[in-house]
């Protein structure tokens, strides 16, 4: 996927000026950087749900799974069926993924009586009952502990081989373990600022 002269501007303040970055299709890419160097933009734009801004892109893809920094479950469904609700079928049941993210149990629960981690497992299950073409994900390990992180991830990243997975983060050890790409958005503006 490339972003060719990607400019994109919060009122006088410039996040991206043609911009030209690229990530690596059917493979894990992590975008690391400072708070506010613009990676959850970054994501917005590629979703299309921020489409003020100059630049292309391509592929467009259609069929894309989002996992965001907010869980953004429905309070009134259930676990099983804030997973369900994106797609008619897919290739995985919902207790295999409440299996894979140790959510065993919880297929009926509401949202409101699960852990902030509990919630974000239950978006990353719906994002791979999805199964998009294209994953993007905003910081979506960050509220499981380090033990449970261990645990899961292998099994996740197992289930992504052969998508385009595009992740934000800010833990660079998981980045290097995972991540067949990684883009320093840092070191493109500190580019960007001395021209």
């Amino acid at each position: 996927m490339k972003i060719n002269n990607l400019t994109k501007r919060f009122g006088r303040k410039a996040v991206f000026e043609n911009a030209s970055i690229e990530f690596e299709e059917n493979k894990i890419n992590y975008i690391l950087g400072e708070s506010g160097s613009g990676k959850t933009t970054l994501l917005r734009i590629i979703s299309g749900l921020d489409k003020s801004f100059k630049g292309e892109i391509s592929p467009q893809y259609t069929k894309i799974s989002c996992v965001f920094q907010e869980p953004r479950l429905f309070p009134n469904l259930t676990v099983a069926e804030n997973i369900k609700i994106t797609a008619e079928s897919s290739p995985y049941t919902v207790d295999d993924l409440l299996k894979i993210l140790e959510l065993e149990g919880e297929a009926d629960a509401l949202p409101a009586s699960l852990s902030g981690g509990m919630k974000m497992r239950v978006s990353l299950a719906r994002a791979l009952y999805y199964n998009g073409d294209l994953f993007l994900m905003d910081e979506p390990f960050g509220a499981l502990n380090d033990e449970l992180r261990q645990r899961i991830l292998p099994e996740i990243f197992k289930r992504l081989e052969g998508k385009t997975v595009i992740i934000v983060s800010h833990n660079v050890e998981e980045a290097k373990s995972y991540a067949s790409n990684i883009l320093n958005l840092d070191l493109i503006n500190n580019s960007l600022s001395s021209k």
